[in-house]
């Protein structure tokens, strides 16, 4: 058991990226082992067979945008060669703490994904299945791109199209002002992209409701994790004002923050 990590220069202008995911990091850990967390690698594990995009014996497969790797995690169980690559050392670290927790070996990488972090780690066509889930800067297309050039044979980008917070839009616009965040553009740009590249495109659209019920602390500690960083200032000052605004929100002594999300599931062939 290896579970060898290969930290690359991360260039000051990711820091601030960087120390955000970090605060969230010990979140993800603790969530790893959650109902709905087990649930939604179960649900990943099902589409890949499902849609034949499952990797042949022994096969390679990347993460990109990892976090605390629950998905690789859940391939390495199958008995694939997992690897993942995120930029917060902290997700890494978690990472190889789950992985060594349960006896298995993970590849793992400290990095902001680029096309010039794929050509310095020499990933061109290196794995079977490349995939990425939830990750923000899946939203340029140039990183698209160097996700098909990393594969050689399957992708899979699953995506918010459409989000709906209830509290935490509240506390954003509060903060830092109404969100523009353009989904349908930028989702758009993205899948012309994949089209223009992949073969064998499919796209299918999974809406997700849910209802998160905390206790006024906790929600309070939650909430401050999910927004603050460090342009804001301190994160007690933040947590101040996160209480009063949401205290009046509470039945009971409990937060319901209601989400909706609207998710595309996208998968093409390199060839």
């Amino acid at each position: 058991m290896t579970n060898r990590i290969q930290e690359l220069t991360v260039d000051k202008t990711w820091r601030d990226e960087q120390d955000a995911w970090n605060n969230r990091s010990n979140y993800f850990v603790e969530m790893h082992n959650r109902d709905d967390r087990k649930a939604q690698v179960t649900e990943f594990l099902s589409f890949l067979k499902n849609e034949n995009l499952l990797p042949p014996k022994d096969g390679c497969t990347l993460d990109i945008g990892c976090g605390v790797c629950d998905y690789a995690l859940g391939l390495a169980r199958e008995g694939y060669k997992a690897t993942g690559i995120d930029l917060s050392d902290g997700m890494i670290r978690g990472a190889k703490q789950l992985a060594e927790a349960e006896g298995l070996d993970l590849s793992l990488y400290i990095a902001p994904w680029s096309d010039e972090t794929r050509r310095e780690l020499k990933w061109d066509k290196t794995f079977d299945l490349t995939y990425s889930i939830f990750c923000p800067i899946m939203f340029d297309v140039e990183n698209i791109r160097a996700m098909h050039e990393s594969s050689k044979d399957k992708c899979l980008w699953i995506a918010f199209s459409e989000r709906s917070d209830e509290t935490v839009d509240m506390l954003s616009e509060h903060f830092f002002g109404r969100d523009s965040f353009p989904w349908d553009g930028k989702m758009k740009a993205c899948l012309d992209v994949i089209h223009e590249i992949g073969h064998n495109v499919k796209v299918t659209y999974k809406t997700v409701p849910e209802t998160e019920v905390m206790s006024l602390d906790k929600a309070v500690n939650y909430f401050a994790m999910r927004l603050h960083n460090n342009t804001w200032g301190d994160i007690e000052d933040m947590k101040v004002e996160i209480r009063n605004l949401i205290e009046p929100l509470a039945i009971n002594g409990e937060i319901h923050n209601k989400t909706v999300d609207k998710v595309a599931w996208v998968s093409w062939s390199v060839k």
